[in-house]
């Protein structure tokens, strides 16, 4: 078999020379050297010890992988079963490669095959990513051989920006408009309507999404009387201010004697492993959002996640719980109430215990400043935002002649589906409790409150050996049956998606993928443990989110119709697939293919139809 070889003419191109030729001659001729080694002769930029998946049937081997290249032909990742070779087994050419990371495995997605590669940490994985990535990057920028979209997909660094008209409407809306909403929202409708309209995407006009969530997650029980919503907020709140002073680390800045620069350059050079691993990876969270790149925003992320990582220390910190929680504090900045202009941007008391009416010290947050009349002017002009649905109202309930006051309002409980009229007293009562629950100081204890919640569910997803005890939900029964189960382990959850839902609702797609060889965390694991906050702009994502708190509060299990759901989408490109390369590409980039509303659309379908078979099938085995 011929082997592939690289020509370096040092001299200009000839047939070779002849016999009688001078030593000179002979050594200037044109030569060739096996491809493997020629990457002796270029930049190394990276050298350490990965595990590479090689071989038939596929099995992890340990290697000495090198990233080197001067171009963008002979980029690539250079593999040797020793470190003291001089030859590499084998080289992936990373020349339009597609690089993702997810804890400590690296996917590299090349022209020709799918490798996945694995270091022995998280930081290890993230340093080789941004390693590789760069220089891709800085190779086809010097061939010119990529433009500015290209090297930013490469990166798998999604577009996270929100529509400007909609966000800045929400954040200049006024106290009134959000007590009317209060009152449509938690009064007039109920439990079952309200889920159903948040999964159309009813809630992408309103200011209470933040405050539905709350409710669905149980951070505010959905069986207690609103005359309890605020003791109940700050009871918790208080809980995270304790455990927040647990942290000395974090003392200085919260009371004003260290910069928020000077902390992440202490994170940034910290032996605390943990500390520099949540470091890095706030960094890079959200880098296109200018709200992200703001050095407080960055520690009151490092904070709740350190925090959390500390208090429940069988979880600690696991890639992904970022992106979770950005999309919380995103909504909880926009949804934020109102503020004059003559407040102050940050509030730092110089003690830490509770103030006699029950606010909480030493938080910083970020007044939602009202747009001036120019900024009005323009928004009126821009193009409507077709990710969001406009809702006039939730419920379509007929007034009657009643009144409900201030008492009578503050003993009901969320969702009573009441109609009727409000005195003056009652929305005076209903603004008290949405300033309370929205109010900007408390961004960070709220963030921290909704985390732990999601974690309490997902806990199986990030730690699949884990067992987390499950409160008893003093919630309405669940809208589904698969709502009262107990976290499914990572690997349960990714068979059950693609072996029990997809079998059954798209056999020929299922038996392509098992013939293909794709295993389901290839393309399900990013899906699943950030509930597609990587695939889709922000406030796309919180509509995703919508349906999956409101249909399956207790489990999230919503997330596993949409996985199946995109497959479904993009079926006719996956049969059509010869290798499992290309199937992999086919479900990338599903933001550009698929809108929100109709992907939850699709799951919804399924939902209902999986239901419904549910109960044919229990009543035929009743019979």
């Amino acid at each position: 078999m011929d082997m592939e070889v690289l020509r370096f003419p040092l001299s200009s191109p000839s047939a070779r020379a002849p016999a009688n030729a001078n030593v000179w001659e002979r050594l200037l001729q044109t030569f060739a050297v096996p491809a493997p080694t020629a990457h002796r002769f270029l930049p190394k930029l990276k050298a350490g010890p990965l595990l590479l998946e090689v071989g038939q049937p596929p099995e992890w081997k340990p290697f000495e992988v090198v990233l080197a290249g001067a171009s963008a032909a002979d980029l690539g990742l250079y593999y040797y079963p020793h470190k003291e070779d001089a030859t590499p087994m084998g080289c992936i050419r990373l020349q339009s490669a597609h690089i993702d990371s997810l804890e400590e495995v690296l996917m590299v997605v090349a022209k020709d095959k799918t490798w996945f590669l694995c270091a022995d940490h998280v930081r290890d994985a993230s340093d080789w990513c941004d390693a590789i990535c760069s220089a891709i990057e800085r190779v086809s920028n010097r061939d010119g051989a990529a433009t500015q979209h290209q090297l930013q997909e490469r990166r798998r660094r999604l577009n996270s920006s929100a529509s400007a008209v909609t966000l800045c409407e929400l954040q200049s809306r006024g106290a009134k408009a959000r007590v009317d909403e209060f009152l449509e929202v938690f009064v007039r409708s109920t439990r079952e309507d309200m889920c159903l309209q948040a999964a159309k995407g009813a809630l992408s006009w309103s200011c209470m999404r933040s405050l539905a969530w709350k409710v669905w997650l149980e951070c505010i029980p959905a069986d207690v009387p609103f005359s309890q919503w605020v003791v109940i907020a700050r009871d918790k709140r208080q809980r995270y201010e304790k455990l927040r002073k647990k942290q000395n680390l974090f003392q200085d800045l919260l009371v004003g004697k260290q910069r928020p620069e000077d902390l992440l350059t202490m994170c940034e050079t910290s032996t605390d492993s943990l500390l520099y691993s949540i470091y890095k990876d706030v960094r890079r969270t959200r880098g296109d959002m200018p709200y992200f790149r703001d050095p407080v925003v960055q520690c009151l992320l490092i904070r709740v996640l350190y925090v959390y990582s500390a208090t429940h220390s069988e979880i600690s910190y696991n890639q992904g719980m970022g992106e979770l929680l950005a999309t919380l504090v995103y909504l909880l900045h926009i949804e934020q109430w109102p503020t004059d202009e003559d407040d102050i941007e940050e509030v730092i008391a110089g003690e830490h215990d509770a103030e006699p009416d029950g606010r909480l010290s030493g938080s910083y947050f970020f007044p939602a400043t009202s747009p001036t009349k120019e900024q009005a002017e323009d928004t009126s002009t821009e193009e409507e935002d077709t990710s969001y649905v406009y809702v006039e109202s939730f419920i379509n309930i007929q007034n009657d002649d009643s009144f409900l006051d201030r008492d009578t309002f503050l003993r009901l409980a969320p969702f009573a589906g009441g109609s009727g009229r409000y005195y003056e007293c009652c929305r005076d009562a209903a603004g008290e409790i949405v300033r309370e629950l929205t109010a900007s100081e408390f961004i960070e204890h709220d963030a921290y409150l909704l985390l732990e919640e999601m974690m309490l569910r997902m806990a199986g997803t990030y730690c699949p050996h884990v067992r987390i005890p499950r409160r008893n939900s003093r919630s309405e029964k669940p809208l589904s049956s698969a709502d009262q189960l107990p976290p499914s382990p990572l690997d349960d959850q990714m068979n059950r998606i693609h072996h029990h839902i997809l079998s059954r609702c798209d056999p020929p797609t299922a038996r392509h993928l098992a013939k293909l060889g794709v295993e389901p965390q290839i393309f399900l694991l990013r899906w699943v443990r950030v509930l597609m906050a990587r695939e889709f702009e922000t406030p796309q994502v919180w509509q995703i989110w919508d349906a999956i708190f409101s249909l399956t509060p207790s489990d999230f299990s919503f997330i596993n119709l949409l996985c199946v759901a995109v497959v479904r989408e993009f079926r006719e490109e996956i049969l059509a697939a010869e290798d499992a390369t290309n199937v992999l590409l086919s479900l990338r980039d599903i933001a550009d293919r698929i809108e929100p509303p109709r992907l939850v659309d699709n799951a919804r379908e399924l939902y209902d139809a999986l239901l419904i078979a549910a109960a044919v099938e229990a009543s035929m085995g009743s019979a």
